[in-house]
């Protein structure tokens, strides 16, 4: 059956849960044992009409494994039964009325979006019949009532709506998806609902397994009092819904009715109490409903997310941004902007992280921390070929998956999934910074899932971010993960023929870069304009096929406004050795900034300390560098403005020999070919 227990949720966004928690009541892990101190008993004819009465709730399985995998499967480790089924077992539903039957909403709720067709009942012989229309559904009771195509000719269960407390019940359903089972125990008490107390759950000491969602208990008579529900985590006493809820329910529309609290974990410190109340009109065919159903999830989840923003608007950026927006950050690996318990924003810093090396300096980084997504990085081998390199999913799952480790579990043994293929689905979706983002999708047929990737195009490859979706929360994911983007921190880094090909990508590249303008004469110069900076390489360094560009961006404020721009620059005559010519900006720090910002300001404003412009080197006299200050619109590289919003860290390094002379032409040529314009 579908696994969607710790191994996978685990990989979810944070944020995806909380909103659907009051929404999709499950059903714990392993079987309990019954606690009545006596054994109730029906005869056996009654226990013939309860299972021709009573059903497995069924998914189709793939027909064919689209996935590549670094072995063959070991299938042979599947239980005989579950590896020849050709169906999920997910739930039990049972008879109220000719070709009307009712499980868990819960149940029915796995099956929307499946990548495989109508979910169906499964009756004793193995014959399955497929859900035709829902007439009846509402989330907060947790039931569904429905019709299925070719219904089978079997006798209704007959309700009761007086149960008495202490008497025997026998709960039936299919637990553990192994077939319909029947057990015993004792309607022990009422409970009422927590969110509102509009009526009162029926606990029972019968056991309850996975699978038996949706089912019947029934009274020592087979009479339906309620349809089981969900489990007490810590007791033997379990939930059923009174048949009467099912039986007054309304026929006339679909109702979700859920309360939760709601945020983003690894992210915003913020919650908000979530009111999930929507409706859409029944009966309806089932893929209609599914339809409405996914709408209303994907609704949902926006609008939670809007409320979010919209209460935690005094305390996000760039409220308590003092210090990320004084502070330029070094690593070129993606990590996110989080709030801090105080209500500051930092970059997080990945505290565990793994990198694989491709060929041809190509590389996969992930952060293996505990978040919203799992944070990747990917630099192409520089053998590949550029020119469908932002195109072909297949290439770039592939290359990821050499990196990041996503398994497939088969008994105790975890196979290495190594290729997906092409991505089923893909769009566009571009953040609150202009910035262009490639949304993927790749079916976990095994498991009727997704992978999904947010990933953003970068001269040398991607970063991004990385999560698993059961097909019928991939909406509301996508969404969150939307909403995340803006969130990510990144820089950029490249060739300078990676560059020019990134730049002409119009359609990918950030908004930022519409105003960035980039000329590339192969073994002479670059020339560099940005509304910030301006670079002319010419008289610096000579440039090859191995120089490269990084530019560092930042958040920060324009007019009050938050931007995201270009914060530093360093232009490399070989990207594996010392000479560089660096500008780096830093923004005039606020006092609650840090100590750190506003000692270097200080240092900046007076250039003393490191920023004394004087050629300084190594012990060794290996390296050498001079490092100034520069600032205010149309002053040279040898100037600085106290007064200024922004000053830049002006930086030329080299590891050639260099005679103090030449350092000195080095300054003059700053000055005339490096320019802070801002």
């Amino acid at each position: 059956m579908p696994s969607f227990g710790p191994d996978l949720i685990r990989h979810l966004p944070g944020v995806a849960a909380p909103a659907l928690r009051g929404l999709i009541l499950t059903l714990g892990i392993g079987a309990v044992a019954a606690g009545a101190c006596f054994a109730a008993t029906i005869t056996p004819e009654l226990q013939k009409h309860v299972r021709r009465g009573t059903f497995e709730v069924v998914i189709k399985k793939p027909e064919k494994d689209a996935l590549t995998y670094e072995k063959p499967l070991p299938l042979d480790l599947i239980p005989f039964v579950e590896r020849n089924d050709a169906y999920w077992p997910v739930g039990t539903a049972f008879a109220i009325a000719p070709n009307t039957f009712v499980t868990a909403a819960h149940v029915m709720l796995v099956s929307v979006g499946s990548q495989f067709g109508l979910p169906a009942i499964r009756d004793g012989e193995g014959k399955v019949y497929s859900v035709d229309r829902v007439l009846k559904f509402a989330t907060h009771e947790d039931f569904v009532v429905f019709t299925v195509s070719g219904a089978p000719a079997v006798a209704a269960f007959e309700t009761s709506t007086t149960p008495a407390l202490d008497s025997p019940v026998f709960a039936v359903g299919n637990a553990l998806g192994e077939g319909v089972v029947v057990r015993d125990g004792l309607l022990t008490s009422v409970t009422p609902e927590a969110q509102d107390g509009k009526w009162k759950w029926l606990r029972f000491s019968a056991a309850a397994s996975p699978g038996n969602s949706g089912g019947p208990l029934l009274d020592s008579e087979g009479r339906v009092l309620g349809v089981v529900a969900a489990k007490s985590p810590n007791e033997n006493l379990n939930y059923a819904l009174p048949i009467e809820s099912v039986l007054n329910g309304s026929d006339k529309a679909a109702l979700f009715d859920s309360r939760s609290s709601f945020g983003i974990p690894h992210l915003l410190q913020g919650t908000v109490v979530a009111d999930f109340k929507d409706s859409f009109g029944l009966p309806l065919p089932y893929p209609q409903f599914a339809s409405a159903v996914r709408a209303a999830l994907l609704k949902n989840m926006k609008d939670q997310l809007a409320k979010l923003a919209a209460s935690e608007s005094a305390r996000l950026l760039p409220h308590g941004g003092a210090k990320l927006l004084a502070t330029l950050y070094g690593s070129f690996d993606p990590t996110l902007v989080t709030q801090g318990d105080d209500g500051t924003w930092d970059a997080h810093s990945c505290t565990a992280d793994e990198e694989t090396q491709l060929a041809d300096d190509g590389r996969v980084w992930h952060c293996k921390d505990e978040s919203v997504a799992t944070l990747f990085s990917l630099q192409y081998p520089a053998s590949m070929p550029d020119k469908q390199r932002y195109r072909d999913s297949r290439e770039f799952m592939d290359l990821l998956l050499k990196g990041v480790k996503v398994p497939r579990m088969v008994g105790t043994q975890a196979v290495r999934i190594t290729s997906f293929g092409p991505a089923q689905q893909e769009e566009l979706l571009r953040d609150h910074f202009g910035r262009v983002w490639q949304l993927r999708a790749w079916s976990l047929g095994f498991a009727d899932a997704y992978i999904v990737t947010l990933a953003l195009p970068t001269p040398d490859g991607y970063v991004g971010m990385q999560t698993i979706a059961p097909s019928f929360l991939l909406d509301p994911i996508k969404e969150t993960l939307g909403f995340v983007a803006d969130y990510l921190y990144l820089s950029y880094s490249g060739s300078l023929t990676q560059w020019r090909a990134f730049l002409d990508r119009r359609e990918l590249r950030p908004a930022v870069f519409d105003r960035f303008k980039l000329q590339y004469e192969p073994d002479k110069r670059v020339r560099l304009e940005s509304p910030r900076v301006q670079l002319d390489s010419a008289g610096l360094m000579s440039l090859g096929a191995r120089s490269s560009l990084d530019l560092q961006m930042t958040y920060m404020l324009d007019h009050g406004r938050l931007i995201w721009d270009v914060g530093g620059i360093t232009l490399r005559q070989d990207r594996d050795k010392g000479t560089f010519v660096a500008a780096y900006r830093q923004a005039n720090p606020a006092e609650d900034a840090g100590r750190g910002p506003r000692e270097r300001w200080e240092h900046m404003t007076k250039h003393n300390g490191d920023f004394s412009g004087t050629a300084q080197h190594d012990n060794e006299f290996k390296n050498f560098w001079v490092r100034t200050v520069a600032g205010g619109v149309g002053r040279s590289a040898s100037a600085s403005d106290p007064g200024s919003r922004a000053l830049y860290e002006v930086v030329y390094n080299t590891d050639n020999a260099i005679l103090p002379r030449q350092f000195d032409d080095i300054q003059s040529k700053l000055a005339q070919d490096l320019r802070i314009t801002e």
